[in-house]
């Protein structure tokens, strides 16, 4: 396990990063392979149709994606404050969560999927390729969600690279057999989601594996309060989880704005979309570590370690910003190029990537600022940037102004909301960075 509290900030930080980096990094990987194949062996309409079908399952997948993290900050903190023995009870109730939402996301995804899609304007074809691929890929939903599980036990331990290694485990089998049942067997949009699938489920297995060996839940102390952890993962969570979730329906409405724009602008927004979350990811692992690094140090009583670690962090963070925004406008053209052939895809691409990428640091900093927050236990601070950047700024400048200036509306108002977004997180961090009220970890 990796002590947080000690050693040089930044060190400490790239280090817990860099592994989850490179996980994250194969399974953002697998994404785009799968919208190249797609792209290629199924057409612009099948890229569509994995596209509008994200949203559904990010919506699926927004509520333990917050609650997940709680537990990772919970177990940062108990590590922090050298209280293993109260882990597992912690254990005990992500347990109980994640089976309970996979067979409750199996019966939601049945139900609402031709409902959620007509809401989104997404009909015919469309919607029955996007309901197939939703109905295969619920069938992965326990391995999908356990796998989660573990990643997050994982990283609350510190543990960052046993997290890649069984996220890169799932990575790698999910690319192969996307290939073989799209490119070779010819199984459309559902070998897609099938691959996900059976990729994930075989993730969870190596997970659980490595977690028994390696991280062993004690068993001896008190009985556990697995009623406690989980009340208080829902306090700690629901904040993080309803950020997912305005997200998840924010994004779903701009399906709903760009359908109407025709296939080949859905698709162009949906290669944006890939191209945006796999550059994004460092940051993002950047922000999972300041998280963990935060929880440890306030865990220890060490405020003054965890602000510099933040600031230091901050400075990589805009450099590494800069260096990749410009690798992607130099290199649009080819990006675009690698996921279809049908030129007007490709041009709407590069010019939805010209206009936002000169801005992407507003999002970087922004959500490793988050990560300090979240670390903080002020997880409400990022759900309200979230509603003021998405829902009062970015969907009202997308509706509001399409009729007028197009597409490109769309475009500027993604700028529009990390500019919000970044204004708000700055001025939440002010307080918290300067206050000087102990911090309190639960017992």
């Amino acid at each position: 396990m990796s002590d947080l509290t000690t050693g040089p900030p930044l060190r400490r930080v790239v280090g817990f990063a860099l592994p989850l980096t490179a996980a994250n990094l194969l399974q953002q990987g697998y994404v785009l392979v799968d919208s190249i194949v797609v792209g290629h062996y199924v057409g612009v309409e099948g890229l569509a149709a994995v596209g509008a079908s994200g949203p559904l399952f990010y919506l699926l997948n927004a509520m333990f994606i917050g609650l997940g993290t709680a537990f990772t900050i919970r177990l940062a903190h108990l590590r922090g404050a050298r209280q293993d023995g109260e882990r597992r009870g912690v254990v005990l109730s992500l347990a109980l969560l994640t089976a309970v939402w996979s067979v409750g996301c199996i019966v939601l995804a049945t139900a609402l999927a031709r409902p959620v899609l007509a809401l989104m304007g997404i009909h015919g074809t469309l919607a029955d390729a996007c309901a197939e691929f939703i109905g295969v890929l619920s069938l992965g939903f326990p391995g999908l969600f356990g796998s989660a599980a573990v990643s997050a036990y994982l990283r609350g331990l510190g543990d960052s690279r046993a997290a890649m290694w069984v996220a890169g485990f799932g990575s790698i089998a999910n690319a192969v057999l996307v290939l073989l049942f799209v490119a070779v067997f010819g199984m459309g949009v559902g070998g897609a989601a099938l691959a996900t699938a059976i990729a994930a489920t075989a993730a969870l297995v190596v997970g659980l594996l490595h977690a028994r060996r390696v991280h062993p839940v004690p068993r001896a102390g008190e009985r556990p309060a697995v009623a406690r952890e989980l009340r208080d993962a829902v306090r700690l969570g629901f904040p993080l989880a309803s950020q997912h979730i305005i997200l998840a329906v924010g994004i779903m409405v701009l399906v709903w704005i760009i359908q109407a724009f025709g296939p080949v602008v859905l698709a162009a927004f949906t290669v944006v979309s890939r191209i945006e979350q796999f550059t994004a990811m460092l940051f993002l692992d950047f922000s999972g570590a300041v998280t963990a690094f935060t929880a440890q140090n306030l865990g220890a009583h060490d405020r003054a370690r965890a602000r510099q670690g933040l600031l230091q962090t901050l400075g990589l963070t805009v450099a590494l910003t800069a260096v990749v925004s410009a690798l992607v406008l130099l290199a649009r053209g080819p990006i675009a190029a690698v996921f279809t052939d049908d030129p007007a895809t490709r041009d709407l691409t590069e010019r939805y990537l010209l206009i936002i990428f000169p801005f992407f640091a507003l999002y970087t900093v922004m959500v490793v600022l988050h990560g300090h927050l979240n670390g903080s236990r002020r997880t409400t601070a990022p759900l309200i940037c979230t509603v003021i950047a998405f829902v009062v700024v970015q969907i009202p400048f997308a509706y509001l102004l399409n009729g007028v200036f197009g597409i490109e509306a769309v475009m500027w108002a993604v700028v529009a909301g990390w500019t919000a977004g970044l204004t708000y997180t700055v001025l939440c961090l002010r307080r918290v960075l300067f206050d000087r009220t102990p911090e309190v970890v639960p017992s």
